[in-house]
């Protein structure tokens, strides 16, 4: 039995025997397991439990745990991107999985954190693509982003990086929302709109294949819509955390065609305040054990160190830093 077990048996046997109830437990002095056991406990912000973030933030926790020495990591469901970096910012998670257009929005106090930047978000590690894709009914039979005019348009939920990206698509389109009926709605109840034919398209960020796009694909014909090349190579430069993106024909049962879109990473990030060793550890861990990541999901294939800085919008974390010079993908300073 471990030392956490056995104190929490004497514990309930203390309570038991003076005729407390577990409600009084707040009475007694509470056991600081961590200076105890000399074990940290790091929480993880991920997504909702249906979405890549949780599966990808589970595995990253279970390697955090498993071969970093002294770590006990626990990933935690949330509202994705926007409220992870509001909860690191604040202090109430240590590490987070966040879009890079949402981490270059939440360090520069843009959009919903205009006032109020988390300016504590470093990064570790750029892991896979997160694709926006325009989906719509083959029957529409529209092809292309700007095709959108006059049409019902679900852009994510209100204030998301899903929403903010897609107005940076449509707008190099010269698409505003005066030109659509945009709606605000998540990811299930986008999906759902769409099956039943109450909106024309649902823009979807997400790593490939999407489950719940390929489940609605089942039930109905689908198609991808492409973005103009040379359109949205006009306003790229501006945000370098965006690139382009093909998605492959046969992804969906009915997409026949390769897709041009656009696309951003999904990135692991932790506060400059976290300890050095701790993070140069935890890179570690993830780039020698990612073979332990895919078996748990496709997308993490694309975490490559190759890539771990790629579009990374805020600087990185001192043991991130550290490690990516002894491996080589930065150079050692003179």
């Amino acid at each position: 039995m471990n030392l956490k077990c056995l104190l929490s048996c004497f514990l309930i046997i203390f309570i038991f025997l003076s005729g407390c109830s577990i409600d009084d437990i707040s009475k007694y002095p509470q056991v600081d397991m961590e200076s105890h056991t000399g074990v940290k406990k790091v929480t993880i912000a991920t997504g909702g439990v249906s979405g890549t973030y949780f599966s990808i933030g589970s595995g990253i926790s279970a390697i955090m745990t498993k071969y970093v020495d002294n770590l006990d990591a626990i990933a935690e469901s949330t509202g994705a991107s926007v409220a992870n970096s509001k909860l690191l910012r604040d202090g109430f998670v240590d590490f987070m999985l966040a879009s890079a257009s949402t981490i270059d929005s939440a360090y520069y106090g843009k959009d919903v954190f205009e006032g109020n930047p988390a300016k504590n978000i470093v990064g570790i590690a750029s892991l896979y693509p997160e694709v926006f894709q325009f989906i719509v009914l083959k029957s529409s039979n529209m092809r292309s982003v700007s095709d959108l005019v006059g049409k019902r348009v679900v852009v994510g939920s209100v204030d998301s990086g899903t929403e903010r990206i897609s107005k940076i698509i449509l707008s190099a389109h010269g698409i505003s929302y005066n030109d659509i009926d945009e709606q605000f709605l998540g990811f299930s109840e986008a999906v759902d709109a769409l099956k039943d034919g109450k909106t024309d398209c649902i823009i979807v960020a997400s790593g490939l294949p999407t489950s719940a796009v390929v489940d609605i694909s089942a039930v109905v014909e689908i198609a991808l819509l492409d973005v103009d090349k040379l359109m949205v190579s006009e306003v790229l430069p501006m945000y370098p955390f965006l690139k382009f993106e093909t998605i492959e024909e046969g992804i969906y049962s009915s997409v026949n065609r390769d897709t041009l879109s656009i696309s951003t990473p999904a990135l692991l990030a932790t506060s400059i305040t976290m300890e050095e060793d701790i993070v140069y550890n935890i890179t570690k861990a993830i780039f020698e054990h990612v073979d332990e990541l895919e078996s748990i999901h496709s997308q993490a294939k694309n975490i490559r160190l190759n890539t771990a800085i790629s579009a990374m919008p805020v600087p990185l974390h001192p043991g991130a830093e550290r490690y990516y010079r002894e491996v080589g993908i930065l150079d050692t300073p003179d």
